[in-house]
């Protein structure tokens, strides 16, 4: 009796590893969808629509790029959350969306644990502090200076909660009072910089080399433990000597809906870190300011309550209400 249950759990088992083998071979069968949280024209977009087309040919599926700003990437987040989880369904995730709207929303439509299923983190985005031609500063330090002898008087512009932590440090440790704006997205804080809406802004440091060659921006310094090799001459912030700056985490990479097959959920993976690894994907990447990284499935899930357990007493100090 024993005997025959052990060849029944052995079939069954062997049925289930062809049914999975089976699943992951024919998948794509019709177009993916490739969620992005936030509009078209910016670097999030541009990111993703060159991760879909190479995807497309390596699937010989169309990957199709949706755009879904809105509610701090929440609108996007329950777009993603509400699909099937039959991997015809990718969400560009941000550290944002999961590790600080938590402490950040009093109501949130969604668990970060609970409701998606993690796939890579790709990666890395490192923060810029930039200003026009409004204010007369050159550097970071001049840049301080001239916040210090005006108060309240500078003006300096973000788009989400990471940005506005790294704006709070800083302020914290160097004694700084800014007027801060808050912006929807980082197109709208581009935007604002470019019109003369506000002196300075904290963001993402992707779009805006092409505006330093122009003279119509300045970087000042950037976060993060080296210089990039897009914009070789702005230094870190270590250099200009803000040495108390807790690195806040910016990080992008994609997820399914909560349940993504094992298989389909690895193969997405494997392709994905192929892809990104491509020298001409790393070159164009690094053109945006982004800095390749890789973390597998299994490491982003651990990544993301570690993360929490980080961010939530920063978002509280921080005083980061975004409902």
């Amino acid at each position: 009796m024993l005997l025959k249950l052990k060849w029944v759990l052995l079939v069954i088992l062997s049925i289930a590893c062809v049914n999975a083998s089976a699943q992951t071979q024919s998948w794509p069968m019709r177009p993916v969808r490739w969620i992005v949280p936030f509009a078209a024209g910016g670097t999030s977009d541009g990111m993703s629509r060159l991760l879909a087309d190479k995807l497309s040919e390596k699937w010989g599926q169309a990957v199709v790029v949706e755009n879904r700003p809105g509610g701090f990437t929440v609108v996007s987040a329950v777009e993603a959350k509400n699909a099937p989880p039959d991997g015809y369904t990718l969400y560009l995730t941000f550290n944002g969306t999961m590790t600080m709207n938590p402490f950040a929303m009093s109501s949130l439509p969604y668990d970060p644990q609970r409701d998606f299923t993690p796939i890579a983190v790709f990666v890395d985005i490192p923060v810029m502090f930039i200003t026009n031609n409004t204010i007369p500063v050159k550097t970071m330090r001049e840049f301080v200076d001239y916040v210090k002898k005006n108060p309240d008087k500078v003006s300096i512009g973000y788009a989400g909660p990471a940005n506005q932590i790294v704006i709070g440090q800083i302020a914290n440790e160097l004694g700084l009072k800014f007027v801060v704006v808050p912006y929807k997205s980082g197109v709208d804080v581009t935007r604002g910089l470019l019109s003369g809406e506000i002196n300075a802004a904290v963001d993402a440091a992707t779009t805006y080399p092409q505006h330093f060659k122009d003279g119509k921006l300045r970087g000042l310094a950037i976060t993060g433990k080296k210089r990039l090799s897009s914009v070789p001459d702005v230094p870190t912030l270590t250099e200009v000597g803000v040495t108390k700056f807790t690195e806040i985490p910016q990080w992008t990479g994609v997820s399914g809906p909560a349940g993504l097959p094992v298989p389909i959920r690895n193969k997405i993976a494997a392709d994905l870190k192929e892809i990104t690894a491509r020298q001409d994907v790393q070159q164009r990447m690094a053109e945006l300011g982004l800095v390749p990284t890789w973390v597998g499935p299994e490491d982003m899930a651990k990544l993301i309550p570690a993360e929490m357990k980080l961010m939530e007493p920063i978002v509280k100090e921080m005083g980061i209400n975004l409902n």
